[in-house]
């Protein structure tokens, strides 16, 4: 079961900055779609969350996490009142601010705009989303499991 196409495919804003941040080399395994755009996205070696901001002309704000799939110590899922959030728990992460833009002139962090998003390590999502999303945290916390053992 590999998703490598998505919605996020046809959000020029996430395919925007999912090509400014993935190598040439690397291939997409699959995708977990959450609210507001943002995703989380399975690579080869690592995961990216994304995160997809305002759109400023021809260019596109937001934010990428990087977090290799060895740096990951826990995949938590948060209950809300309406809806859930993934949290990529890690010992280290890059994170990516360079598409992240002043905001009416004020210099603040992109995700603060975002609805119950304000951790660049984690993405709202729906509870019907995160059920049909399930077999793709499986196959996130298989490919964490591997790499931990080489």
């Amino acid at each position: 079961m590999t998703q490598r196409e998505g919605p996020w495919e046809f959000d020029r804003r996430a395919r925007y900055l999912l090509e400014r941040n993935m190598n040439e080399d690397e291939r997409i395994r699959f995708g977990i779609e959450g609210m507001d755009g943002q995703l989380i996205v399975a690579l080869d070696e690592r995961l990216l969350v994304v995160k997809p901001g305002f759109v400023k002309g021809k260019d596109f704000d937001g934010l990428v996490t990087s977090i290799f799939y060895s740096d990951v110590t826990d995949i938590e899922i948060k209950a809300g009142l309406t809806n859930q959030m993934i949290k990529i728990h890690a010992f280290y992460y890059q994170f990516n601010d360079r598409d992240a833009r002043n905001y009416q002139g004020n210099q603040v962090m992109q995700e603060k705009d975002f609805w119950l998003s304000n951790c660049p390590d984690t993405i709202p999502i729906t509870r019907w989303s995160l059920e049909k999303h399930k077999p793709y945290l499986y196959m996130l916390e298989e490919l964490v499991r591997q790499a931990k053992e080489t």
